[in-house]
């Protein structure tokens, strides 16, 4: 899994059927200094991320199989929407009140 931060979000009226009600958004990976300056991918997101939130996203065919079916084309999804992150000690992000 990666983690991301959702930066947009994307829509398409002509698309693959297994993605008919799919949301897709569009998120940047956690660099491993704790930047979100990495890659950027599109992503299904069952899970209803919103711009802004920190997210963990699966890639590969088993993350599109479990959203869009076997015979789906997903191959990244997002699978949570994390409360914290912290990396070497340092706290990345928290969703919570200060």
């Amino acid at each position: 899994m990666k983690i991301c931060k959702v930066i947009g979000k994307a829509s398409a009226s002509l698309k693959h059927p297994s993605l008919e009600g799919i949301k897709m958004v569009i998120v940047q990976e956690l660099t491993t200094e704790g930047h979100f300056s990495g890659k950027v991918h599109l992503s299904a997101d069952p899970m209803g991320a919103g711009d802004g939130e920190i997210v963990a996203v699966a890639t590969g065919g088993g993350a599109g199989a479990e959203i869009c079916g076997t015979k789906g084309v997903c191959d990244a999804a997002v699978v949570a929407i994390l409360d914290s992150v912290s990396l070497s000690g340092r706290e990345i992000h928290s969703s919570k009140p200060l």
